[in-house]
């Protein structure tokens, strides 16, 4: 996925809410949609059944299995509607011992990293939108709650040199495993302390 945003002061016409606290409209899951294909770095699906799994494996089985742990960042200003601008989901399990994530087979080669960072997290906003403090301020919605439940260590796995490994190293993740997939070097970064990002939701 694309780099969420570069580290800045939170713009306090959005707000950061869990994505199931209240109903979402087909509008909201259109917005959703949006943002997920739109920061994915593959445009082009054989078929639909494809871009379905796509969607599924980076996004679906988060929000089916872990729908607790999904924040969105909603725009609220003075005088339009407020739309969707970002989002965050993650999971609490170690993805290397769960057959939940056995298709994502570079797990297995950083399954001594997992254990002490179990927790995972997927990111994006909407291009528009980056740069304004506001992937920070979805990550460390997640981290203080992955963290007040217990898990050792929270991660995000992205392609060496990607513009968001900057981002996630900018807001105290340090890289602490490598994998190698698909011809690419994945870089494991990982958190251990939700304070590191000073959480703040509102």
């Amino acid at each position: 996925m694309s780099p969420a945003d570069e580290v800045a002061s939170p713009d306090p016409t959005v707000g950061i809410e869990p994505l199931f606290g209240r109903p979402r409209t087909a509008a909201f899951w259109a917005e959703l949609n949006d943002i997920f294909f739109s920061s994915s770095a593959t445009k082009d699906f054989d078929s639909t059944e494809a871009r379905d799994a796509f969607r599924h494996r980076w996004l679906g089985r988060y929000l089916d299995g872990d729908a607790d742990l999904a924040f969105v960042a909603i725009s609220r200003p003075l005088t339009a509607d407020e739309m969707l601008v970002g989002y965050i989901v993650g999971s609490l399990e170690d993805p290397a011992q769960s057959p939940r994530f056995a298709d994502l087979e570079y797990f297995q080669a950083l399954a001594d990293v997992t254990r002490s960072y179990p927790a995972q997290l997927h990111v994006n906003l909407a291009a528009s939108w980056r740069g304004q403090g506001i992937g920070k301020r979805l990550v460390s919605a997640l981290a203080e709650e992955v963290f007040r439940r217990g898990a050792l260590g929270l991660h995000a796995i992205t392609a060496r040199g990607m513009d968001n490994q900057r981002f996630y190293e900018a807001i105290g993740f340090r890289e602490v495993g490598t994998a190698e997939w698909n011809g690419r070097e994945l870089v494991m970064l990982g958190l251990r302390s939700a304070d590191v990002l000073g959480y703040r939701s509102q």
